[in-house]
C-alpha cells in the first residue's frame, strides 16, 4: 500500500511542478537545539519539529495539499528571573491549488487552522488564518510569487504580504521559497550529496494557563549538508545564527505587551530526518 502511494505522489508532482521546492516530504522531523552565546542574556531553548505534504488530485488539473505538523519549544530561563512554560502547537494547512487555463498564472489558497498554548486542544488556544498567493511561470524552471499571509494571533491579526520564487538556475543550481517565512539556496554535489543555506523567520503567538500569551519571534540564518544515505532517505545537518530574538508577554484580546525582553543572538543546530522524494 505504502509504494502505490509513493508511485501516485510521485505522479501527481511530476505532472503539475506546482511545488514550492525540488522535493517532497511525506514524513519529516527536525531538532534544534539553540546555545548560549557570549552575550550573558541569551536564552537557550530547544525546538522540535514534525510534519508531512500529501498532495492530491482532485479534478481538472485542481490540487489538494495536505501538510498537517506539531512543534514544541522549550525554552530555558538562563540568567533571566522569568521562567517560560513549554508550548506547542498542532497546525492543519489545507492547500488547493488552482492553474488557470491557457496561462502562465496560477492561483494557491492555504487555509490554517492551529492549536497553539502549553496544551493542545485546551481553553482559548484555536487559532485561524491561511495564505494567499499568484504564482507567475515565466518559464517552465522559473516561477515568482506574489500573495500574503493573514493570521488570528492572541495579540490580533498579523497581516504580511509575501515574494517568493521556485528558479531552477540550472541542473546543480536551485532558489525556493515563500519570504518573510523562508527562502533557500540549494546546490547538488551528486545523487547522495547537497548542500546550501537557507532564511527562516518564525513567528507564532501560544495560549498560556493564566490567560496571558507568549509570543516567539525568530530569525535564523544556516547553512545545510543533506545527506541520502539511501534513496529516499535525506539526513539533514543544519548549523546557524539566530538574531534579533524577541519574547514578548501579553493579555489576550488586549493591545499591547505586558513585557518584551530580548531573546538574545546566538548559534543553533539544526538535526532532521525526512523520507523524501526529490522531483
Amino acid at each position: 500500500m505504502l509504494r502505490i502511494l509513493i508511485i501516485l505522489t510521485l505522479t501527481i508532482l511530476f505532472k503539475t511542478h506546482l511545488c514550492s521546492q525540488p522535493f517532497v516530504d511525506p514524513i519529516q522531523v527536525r531538532y534544534m537545539n539553540a546555545f548560549r552565546s557570549n552575550n550573558s542574556e541569551t536564552t537557550p531553548f530547544t525546538h522540535l519539529w514534525a510534519g508531512s505534504d500529501f498532495p492530491i488530485k482532485l479534478k481538472n488539473n485542481t490540487y489538494l495539499l495536505l501538510s498537517p505538523s506539531y512543534e514544541q519549544w522549550h525554552i530555558e530561563s538562563a540568567n533571566n528571573q522569568t521562567n517560560y512554560p513549554t508550548v506547542q502547537s498542532l497546525s492543519l494547512p489545507i492547500g488547493l491549488i488552482l492553474p488557470l487555463e491557457q496561462s502562465k498564472w496560477s492561483l494557491s489558497f492555504i487555509p490554517i487552522v492551529r492549536w497553539n498554548g502549553e496544551k493542545l486542544f485546551s481553553k482559548n488556544t484555536f487559532q485561524y488564518g491561511g495564505v494567499a498567493f499568484t504564482t507567475f511561470a515565466k518559464k517552465q524552471n522559473q516561477k515568482f510569487r506574489l500573495g500574503i499571509y493573514a493570521n488570528k494571533e492572541f495579540f490580533g491579526w498579523f497581516i504580511i504580504p509575501l515574494l517568493g520564487t521556485d528558479w531552477r538556475i540550472d541542473d546543480t543550481n536551485y532558489i525556493f521559497g515563500l519570504l518573510p517565512g523562508r527562502l533557500t539556496y540549494e546546490h547538488k554535489w551528486n545523487t547522495k550529496l547537497y548542500s546550501g543555506a537557507t532564511f527562516r523567520a518564525p513567528m507564532n503567538s501560544y495560549r498560556l494557563s493564566n490567560d496571558k500569551y507568549i509570543r516567539l519571534d525568530d530569525n535564523q540564518i544556516s547553512v545545510y549538508l543533506d545527506y541520502y544515505p539511501a534513496k529516499h532517505l535525506c539526513i539533514t545537518l543544519e548549523p546557524g545564527f539566530g538574531a534579533f530574538r524577541k519574547i514578548r508577554t501579553g493579555i489576550a484580546n488586549y493591545s499591547g505587551y505586558t513585557s518584551e525582553i530580548d531573546w538574545g543572538d546566538g548559534p543553533f543546530i539544526k538535526l532532521s530526518a525526512a523520507y523524501r522524494i526529490r522531483l
